[in-house]
């Protein structure tokens, strides 16, 4: 199974929630997880690295894609992609705030592709047209959009509307992963207690919703 978690707009915490998406799979329903990088600032390999001077054991494995073209056509092979599709092994792909041609392919053939967004205009104008891009590619991935960094005390003029209209795109989580602290220390090791609240309920109804459609 291939689960994309992808976004035009940068800055909406897309990598922290793929670590933490990972570390929960692995953690907590016992899942084989692989992990590709394919943002070029290669926050999630990085932050993988560096957390091999920790104590906890390794989750899984994380490989780069940007830098070495082989690689890259061979992960996104349209074949090799289609395994992974059918797969009983979860392979999370962390793609780059800038959309790039070259992953056309995994935009089609992933499983589902997880769209973290944030009520402001700029993002959700991004939002839209990764839509429509992926209507161009004619991407039959599942899309669920996943609210991140959600202030319940902040009144979101645009929500409303923003909700009803991505809501004939794909799912909207019901719940948010909210604006706080905890996420920002996170690494690829563990999900200690106050992370593991800050994501439970918005990971349970993913995985809900990811078993219902396989």
């Amino acid at each position: 199974m291939i689960v994309t978690f992808a976004q035009q707009k940068g800055g909406v915490g897309k990598t922290t929630l793929a670590i933490a998406f990972a570390n929960y799979l692995t953690l907590h329903h016992k899942k084989t997880v692989k992990v590709y990088d394919f943002d070029y600032q290669k926050s999630f390999y990085n932050r993988w690295k560096e957390d091999e001077i920790l104590p906890h054991p390794q989750l899984y494995e994380v490989e780069v894609l940007e830098d070495n073209t082989e690689k890259v056509d061979k992960v996104l092979e349209i074949n090799n992609l289609m395994e992974m599709n059918q797969s009983e092994e979860v392979f999370i792909f962390d793609l780059a705030g800038t959309l790039n041609a070259s992953y056309s392919d995994l935009l089609v053939y992933s499983n589902f592709l997880v769209i973290p967004i944030e009520y402001s205009d700029v993002t959700i104008k991004s939002t839209m047209e990764f839509i429509s891009l992926l209507g161009m590619l004619d991407s039959q991935a599942i899309r669920v959009f996943l609210r991140s960094k959600y202030d319940k005390g902040y009144l979101y003029k645009n929500q409303k509307d923003t909700d009803e209209i991505l809501s004939d795109y794909g799912l909207l989580l019901p719940t948010p992963v909210y604006k706080r602290n905890d996420l920002q220390s996170i690494n690829t090791r563990k999900l200690p207690y106050n992370q593991l609240l800050s994501v439970k309920q918005t990971f349970e109804e993913l995985i809900q919703y990811i078993h219902e459609n396989l």
